[in-house]
């Protein structure tokens, strides 16, 4: 066993962080030692975690016609992909339906996503009101991602009842620009910083395979860590034919797994969730994430790409002798 690797382990193990110089060594150590990496990246996620994992599922509240051209998005104005392009909004009947079925499915976490940079007040006091029915009938966790909010609005959504917010940094500062020139990476960081503020959690992270370098991957885990974010989605790119990263290599499993664990490092005491990619990406070895120290994923279908059934991942769950919760 690797005894860098293990000096690194056991000091998180004792409730300190690594600076980026001890990121960087584990970094470069991480390939030739993965096994090891895996292996403590484990024993992290126990001690932080015990064998509790997150689960959710989303709801494309709103589906298409986004003005912002994230380079890696189907549903982009910008680009010609299979998605239509007419901007769909669900009614409140198609909400509940997708709440009342993840409810039944024993998902425990409901997510409502809109495309788009933001949405308009009278929108807003719609998803309000749906939250407060939604945990009054069915109990569930309400999570939002609505685009860039203002405080005011952040604190409208933490005082109807949403649990989560999620707004994701994609990439690093310095890539950022290279992916969405639509808007800032500051907005981004403010709109987070608005969710903290306004006492939510906040799912806050990225997206990988999109051209991005190590040094990228390990400063946007160190900005999510002095944000304090309380969890780090994972997604990993499935290239879509028509952006401009439609054909971009698809990163390995292995690779994946590594960069899991490494954020595990980086993040000791925060959730990780395994979520876009996962199924496409993954393939048979999907159940590994755990013990790369995933903590959360994403069940059901993503937005505009297939997921894996609810039921095939508790199953897994119970399978490995972790709870959803």
């Amino acid at each position: 066993m690797n005894k860098q690797i293990r000096a690194f382990a056991e000091k998180i193990l004792t409730g300190q962080l690594l600076d980026r110089d001890e990121i960087v060594a584990l970094s470069k150590l991480s390939g030739d030692y993965f096994d090891d990496l895996l292996y403590w990246a484990n024993e992290i996620r126990k001690a932080n975690f015990g064998n509790k994992i997150k689960m959710c599922s989303i709801v494309p509240g709103r589906l298409g016609g986004c003005s912002q051209d994230c380079a890696f998005c189907a549903q982009s104005l910008h680009y010609d992909t299979a998605v239509d392009k007419t901007p769909k909004t669900l009614s409140d009947d198609e909400i509940m339906v997708a709440a009342k079925e993840a409810k039944k499915k024993g998902v425990p976490n409901f997510g409502i996503v809109y495309s788009g940079r933001k949405v308009g007040d009278e929108e807003l006091d719609r998803l309000i009101a749906l939250t407060k029915q939604i945990k009054e009938e069915m109990g569930l966790g309400v999570c939002m991602s609505l685009g860039i909010l203002s405080d005011e609005n952040m604190q409208r959504l933490a005082d109807a009842g949403v649990v989560r917010f999620n707004h994701n940094l994609e990439t690093s500062a310095r890539h950022f620009p290279d992916i969405v020139s639509t808007h800032k990476y500051e907005d981004r960081v403010k709109t987070i910083e608005a969710g903290l503020k306004a006492g939510m959690g906040v799912c806050a992270g990225g997206i990988f395979g999109i051209g991005e370098t190590e040094n990228d991957r390990i400063d946007m885990a160190l900005e999510l860590r002095r944000l304090g974010v309380d969890m780090v989605p994972m997604n990993f790119l499935h290239p879509i034919a028509g952006t401009p990263l439609g054909k971009a290599e698809k990163l390995s499993p292995r690779e994946i797994l590594r960069i899991v664990a490494l954020y595990r490092f980086i993040l000791p005491s925060t959730h990780l969730k395994v979520a876009g990619g996962r199924v496409l990406n993954l393939r048979d070895v999907q159940s590994w994430i755990f013990y790369a120290g995933c903590t959360a994923i994403l069940s059901g279908n993503y937005l505009t790409t297939a997921g894996r059934s609810v039921e095939d991942d508790l199953q897994m769950l119970a399978d490995l002798g972790l709870e959803a919760v």
